[in-house]
């Protein structure tokens, strides 16, 4: 993995967020369920996007999490950016050297540059509506093909 896993968890939280009707509150504990994620780690990273201002937290029994960003102006790249998860990306050497250069490449180093770069358009083209859309499908692979919408899952996985 190119970056940490809670950048993973953070991403895959705005993705199941921006999948659902504007307005519509998210406890921690469902995404939890629905994502597979601890709900432990999951609040802590929760907790993170709503100070860097991704989503909004109310308390109650009608609050939860919501998107309070537009998700088609919201791209990969600033998710990672904002979460200072794009230095082992553009920074580290790929071999585990520390910093290699063009002045100290490793063995690797011309072909990881040129992949960076195509790993780095292409977080910067994919926005969270595009990542919403990859998550509903693999969610819907994980069960089974059902042709469900993110409101659906909310549905199926409250009470």
């Amino acid at each position: 993995m190119i970056y940490l896993q809670a950048t993973s968890y953070a991403i895959e939280a705005l993705a199941f967020l921006a999948g659902l009707d504007p307005g519509t509150p998210v406890k921690t504990r469902q995404l939890s369920e629905i994502l597979r994620i601890p709900e432990q780690y999951l609040g802590k990273v929760m907790t993170q996007l709503v100070k860097k201002k991704y989503i909004s937290s109310a308390k109650g029994p009608t609050g939860g999490f919501e998107l309070i960003v537009d998700p088609e102006k919201v791209t990969l790249y600033r998710i990672m950016a904002s979460l200072d998860s794009l230095s082992p990306l553009e920074e580290d050497c790929v071999m585990g050297l520390g910093q290699c250069s063009s002045d100290t490449p490793c063995a690797f180093h011309d072909r990881w540059v040129k992949f960076k770069e195509q790993v780095v358009n292409e977080a910067q083209k994919l926005n969270l509506e595009d990542l919403s859309k990859i998550l509903l499908n693999k969610m819907r692979v994980r069960l089974a093909n059902q042709k469900l919408s993110f409101q659906e899952l909310m549905i199926r996985n409250s009470g």
